[in-house]
């Protein structure tokens, strides 16, 4: 073994990159919805097995690799496993009491413990342990800073407060009122460390407890995620000023406008990411106008958010073609990184809205640090008016685009400004749109009057991984689909999809949706055996 691997820090960092090298593939339909984040992200997307199979490797890495795999525990069972007797503990049939030493000498990790997620004790005997054995003068997680807790029992409350001391960051379901009206009031004494708050669950009663809560933070927090119902405009009034909240996750409704202008000096100055749920984008735009969030010059708007690098909006309802063109341009010139922009509305209430993508692109320079761009109008009556033009516009405007996700909902482009998007956006990784694959647009060419459209200078692009053009993208047929009549042109397609993006190993699986489902189903299968025969060929030294 070479001797670095004998040194603790590069272990470590080793070992962390393989535990969060599992990549949440989005093997989402385009009608699947992109959920408004949490927080805390899930557990569960970690490569713990990989990490397990290094600690068993040798003993140089053992305690390193087990140490990691404690720091994220997606409940409390790893510990309790390691009790004597813990199988009666688990079926419910009683609960251990151990000394201290006993309980420190059996779980010899639980100072590790950095996040920990904790669901439901539905026998009890795991939190009577817990409460039994846990020592007085010390603390049984010292360095634990971050807890997702679901249990929202009144029982549950003295386990509860044994995790608190340390915390910096804390969702919580806040469903229960019995539970809510013992945590919430003096949860600024029981975690007094708090940076971060995300209240979860169904919570129709009065605000004012949160108020009082968070007024008890002078400084504010650096994150607030609050889903349980629509935010109250007192409320907020209350965190507009924080001068430290980076990310806020909200559920906006008329009653979250104020009704009389604000007077606050600045508000929302260190915002990074703004996620907002609401039921329409008028309610969204109205937000940032009371909250003078966004400002309106001689027709041009502009953000007052000097840090957002991040909007994420999902609408519960359709709005009109007018609406969705206010929307984009208001943000036109935002210096964002990622934008996500969805409606979620139910079709039997649908309303046409056709409305275009270019008025995006009116201030190219501001999206430069562009990396994500989702804009998925409902499916059934809505459609993005897209060109070749904006295209290579959107390409040239945002070189670091990774995601690119219009749910196919836009009007068809040819594939050769689909292939001059993902040449020149080499970090492309994602995309979702619908292409025109006819006759008449593979005979087409981009604009020769511009030496930036020649494609021949601009190299393949080896991220792309996942390709999503719908059933209804229009592609050539002529005649039966399996005869002589058709290989040469239904092969053409996946040869040109494989020299735009090699590792690409098939349009994303749908089903023989749409007119044109089949045929680019058989373009999938081609380009999966051409990616095959490419590996083969690397394997065995043809290509380099």
């Amino acid at each position: 073994m070479h001797r670095c691997l004998l040194l603790d820090e590069i272990l470590e960092v080793i070992f962390d990159f393989v535990f969060n090298s599992i990549k949440v593939v989005d093997l989402r339909s385009a009608s699947d919805c992109h959920q408004i984040p949490y927080i805390l992200p899930s557990c569960y997307h970690h490569d713990r097995r990989s990490v397990f199979c290094l600690a068993l490797t040798c003993h140089a890495f053992r305690d390193i690799a087990f140490g990691l795999l404690y720091s994220h525990l997606c409940s409390i069972r790893p510990l309790i496993k390691s009790l004597p007797h813990s199988e009666l503990v688990f079926s419910g049939t009683a609960s251990l009491a151990l000394t201290s030493e006993q309980f420190n000498s059996s779980i010899p990790y639980a100072a590790r413990v950095k996040f920990l997620f904790m669901q439901y004790d539905y026998h009890g005997t795991v939190y009577a342990t817990l409460l039994a054995s846990a020592p007085k003068d010390t603390l049984i997680f010292p360095n634990l800073r971050s807890l997702t807790w679901y249990d929202g029992r009144i029982t549950s409350i003295p386990v509860l407060r044994l995790f608190l001391p340390t915390l910096e960051t804390l969702s919580i379901d806040i469903t229960e009122t019995s539970f809510r009206q013992a945590i919430i009031p003096d949860l600024h004494i029981t975690a007094p460390h708090l940076k971060a708050l995300e209240l979860m669950g169904n919570y129709v009663a009065t605000q004012s407890e949160i108020e009082l809560l968070l007024l008890t933070y002078p400084e504010g927090l650096t994150k607030f995620s609050f889903q349980c119902c629509t935010i109250s405009s007192g409320l907020l009034d209350v965190i507009a000023t924080w001068p430290r909240l980076r990310w806020l996750t909200l559920q906006l409704g008329p009653e979250s406008i104020p009704s009389v202008p604000l007077h606050a000096p600045q508000m929302f100055q260190a915002l990074t990411h703004l996620n907002i749920s609401c039921n329409n984008f008028g309610i969204f735009t109205s937000f940032l106008r009371a909250f003078r969030m966004l400002r309106m010059d001689s027709d041009t708007y502009s953000l007052e958010c000097p840090n957002l690098k991040i909007i994420h909006i999902n609408a519960k309802e359709c709005n009109t073609s007018s609406t969705w063109s206010e929307l984009l341009s208001s943000l036109t010139c935002t210096k964002l990184e990622h934008l996500i922009i969805e409606e979620l509305c139910d079709w039997f209430s649908c309303t046409l809205a056709v409305f275009d993508f270019h008025p995006l692109l009116a201030h190219p320079i501001a999206l430069a640090e562009l990396k994500t761009l989702v804009l998925i109008p409902n499916g059934y009556t809505s459609t993005i008016t897209l060109t070749d033009t904006d295209i290579i516009t959107l390409a040239r405007t945002c070189p670091y685009l990774t995601v690119l996700d219009l749910g196919v909902r836009n009007t068809p482009i040819s594939l050769y400004a689909l292939n001059f998007l993902v040449r020149r956006c080499r970090e492309l990784r994602r995309a979702s749109v619908c292409v025109n694959a006819e006759l008449d647009a593979l005979g087409r060419t981009l604009p020769k009057n511009d030496v930036d459209n020649d494609q021949g200078g601009l190299q393949s692009n080896t991220q792309l991984f996942q390709l999503h053009v719908g059933g209804k993208s229009p592609i050539a047929c002529v005649g039966p689909l399996r005869p002589s009549t058709a290989p040469d042109l239904m092969m053409s397609i996946p040869r040109f999809l494989h020299a735009m993006a090699p590792r690409l190993e098939s349009i994303m699986k749908i089903l023989p949706e749409g007119k044109y489902g089949q045929r680019w189903e058989m373009v999938s299968d081609a380009l999966s055996v051409m990616v095959e025969e490419a590996k083969e060929s690397r394997d065995d030294g043809m290509i380099p």
